[in-house]
């Protein structure tokens, strides 16, 4: 458990933390107010959070709250909260809740505006008494909100030239991010008045290492040959700051840039390749947009290379043809053999054995 951290009005802060060698952010959010779709991984201590439409906004009868949840935080890919609120539809209460607000909760709303306040559960008769006034809080500051999304993509567009913008080229993330903090563009030069720090030090480590035994713990030390990480908490209810301190650790770290996906436009990290340009948020038909995006690629590249058009249209009428007569063994035999050998031409194209004018003339000629 983290050091110093408060013991009363504890449901009134959103905390956050990172492991960038892990990849992962954990956070520990009140949430009092509503139900979520929660799985608790009980051997590593952490809790995963995901939308669920059967899930519907309701006020929560009971729960892991806070100080309880810094045991069992929530974890997430690093960066998500970020990527999440750029990307989220803040078009309605509903639309907001389901990209962004079902994981993080409304209490992150509380900065904006000191007159809007959020009650304990026991303070609403029931679910429509909830969901019309968290409605119209949310109705009343909706301007406000999407004034800080649209400040944020304008400081991520700037801090990873997302627009490719031919000045911007030389310079690296971490000189633009200080570049955009220094000249005071938007608000986000005062987002660190609103971030309380948490200090972490090694007399945190009881949870972690209660198990082990002194002994064994120098030995690991020794055999590791490196310190305990030590990893800083930020504290705030302030939306913007918690944006500016996650966008500020992944500035640190050269190998998880932010870019907008070529096919549905919203932002992402890459998870393996840097180059990569489609994002893996699954859409509508369940498929990714990295998964859609191979398919017309592929299909690109089927259009401009005639031996693979002719290979795949060559395929389809033989496998068809082979499905309309099953009982016909001898052209199950002759696809068979057929299908072997042009995958052998195929690959030996795409390793630069053979040319395209190649296989495509010995496609034509064994139809």
């Amino acid at each position: 458990m983290k050091a110093n951290l408060p013991e009363k009005n504890f449901f009134d802060s959103f905390y956050i933390w990172f492991n960038k060698d892990k990849k992962e952010e954990y956070y520990s959010t009140p949430m009092f107010t509503y139900k979520t779709k929660t799985k608790i991984d009980y051997d590593n201590r952490l809790m995963h959070i995901s939308f669920d439409k059967k899930v519907k906004v309701a006020k929560e009868e009971q729960g892991l709250k806070f100080p309880g949840n810094m045991y069992f935080p929530y974890v997430e890919r690093f960066g998500m909260f970020l990527l999440r609120f750029l990307n989220a539809n803040l078009d309605t209460f509903e639309t907001a809740y389901e990209t962004f607000f079902f994981a993080y909760g409304f209490e992150l709303l509380k900065e904006i505006d000191e007159n809007y306040t959020f009650e304990l559960k026991g303070k609403y008769a029931d679910n429509e008494e909830y969901i019309s006034k968290m409605t119209k809080i949310y109705n009343d500051l909706q301007y406000q909100i999407q004034n800080i999304q649209e400040e944020m993509k304008e400081f991520v567009n700037y801090v990873y030239n997302i627009n490719n913008k031919e000045e911007l080229k030389e310079y690296t993330s971490s000189q633009r991010f200080a570049v955009y903090l220094i000249k005071n563009k938007g608000q986000a030069f005062s987002y660190n008045k609103n971030d309380n720090i948490i200090r972490d030090s090694y007399s945190n480590k009881y949870a972690e290492f209660m198990g082990d035994s002194e002994e064994k713990l120098l030995e690991k030390l020794k055999e590791n040959s490196m310190l305990v990480s030590m990893i800083d908490t930020h504290q705030s209810n302030d939306l913007s700051a918690i944006c500016y301190a996650v966008l500020e650790e992944l500035v640190k770290t050269t190998n998880n840039p932010i870019k907008r996906c070529q096919n549905c436009g919203m932002y992402f990290i890459p998870n393996s390749r840097l180059d990569e340009i489609y994002c893996d948020y699954p859409k509508e038909n369940g498929k990714t947009c990295r998964e859609q995006g191979a398919v017309q690629a592929y299909n690109e590249r089927l259009k401009q290379n005639k031996a693979l058009a002719e290979y795949r249209r060559l395929y389809q009428l033989k496998s068809m043809a082979v499905g309309r007569n099953k009982d016909n063994k001898q052209m199950k035999k002759d696809f068979d053999k057929w299908k072997k050998d042009a995958k052998d031409k195929v690959n030996k194209l795409k390793h630069g054995v053979l040319t395209e004018d190649e296989v495509y003339e010995w496609l034509v000629n064994n139809k």
